[in-house]
């Protein structure tokens, strides 16, 4: 959805407007082109979240009816977790009869809003029309998949996590990887694996997740839990170490003076030895 890579400035004051606010009629594809939200996609592109809020909200300053900037805006502050804000202006952006290219997506970014705030009913309803504009998309999918597995629904959600995971490989074999996205599909397998009490299974999902990206801190964290109820001591001892380096690379832990080095994962019989990298 997002435009390449570039580097803009945010620049100009902030305003205060009301998301909830009735926007000045428009017909569709009447939204207005502004290189400002043009720039803004591109910043959201690099990871410049706040840029891009700024940004989006000088253009809503002398132009409250754009929503194009709604949707930036709304996607910008998601991406801060700041969802109750962002969740006004996305519902906004879903519902708009402007023509602009994140229009159609912004049942997604909305979906994992109500997702994050709890209201599961409302994340399946956005999730499930992201798919109805964009059929097969997979992140949607493995939305879905959360909704049915915090809802308990474990076949709903086994099938929604395989199809996703399908469809994320399916990306990584056209020359688009998306190992890290396999691994959060096969993660949380291991946790329907994991309700039906199989932890086996949930230790095969793991060492597939590991195999797909051996740099998340939760399979790791998983594995030894995992591998602790199997017996497995060793095994977890390697495992909770990988997820230790894994945060002090984050800087979300220190490692503290006298801590020895961390020990090394076994990795699956079938896979080659690979090791957490920042």
């Amino acid at each position: 959805m997002l435009a390449a890579v570039a580097t803009v400035a945010a620049a100009g004051s902030l305003g205060t407007q009301d998301a909830g606010r009735p926007a000045p009629k428009r017909t569709a594809g009447d939204a207005r082109a502004d290189p400002r939200l043009d720039a803004a996609v591109r910043v959201l592109a690099r990871g410049g979240f706040r840029e891009a809020e700024q940004l989006a909200r000088v253009v809503l300053e002398g132009d409250a009816a754009n929503d194009r900037a709604a949707a930036v805006l709304g996607i910008a502050l998601s991406k801060q977790k700041r969802y109750t804000e962002a969740r006004a202006w996305l519902e906004r952006a879903r519902d708009s009869t402007q023509d602009f290219p994140e229009q159609r997506h912004a049942a997604h970014f909305l979906g994992w809003c109500c997702y994050h705030l709890g209201d599961l009913a409302a994340a399946r309803a956005a999730f499930e029309r992201h798919l109805k504009a964009v059929p097969d998309e997979p992140d949607s999918t493995f939305g879905l998949g959360l909704v049915a597995l915090d809802e308990d629904r474990l076949d709903d959600a086994e099938r929604l996590l395989k199809t996703a995971l399908e469809r994320f490989r399916a990306l990584g074999a056209a020359g688009k990887p998306r190992g890290a996205d396999e691994a959060k599909a096969l993660t949380r397998l291991a946790d329907v694996a994991l309700r039906r009490d199989d932890p086996a299974a949930a230790k095969r999902f793991l060492e597939e997740a590991v195999a797909a990206s051996p740099v998340q801190h939760e399979t790791w964290s998983k594995m030894a839990r995992v591998c602790d109820r199997l017996g497995e001591h060793a095994a977890a001892d390697a495992a909770r170490s990988n997820a230790e380096r894994i945060l002090e690379a984050l800087g979300r832990r220190e490692r503290k003076e006298g801590d020895a080095p961390p020990a090394e994962a076994a990795p699956p019989a079938s896979e080659p030895k690979t090791e957490p990298t920042t």
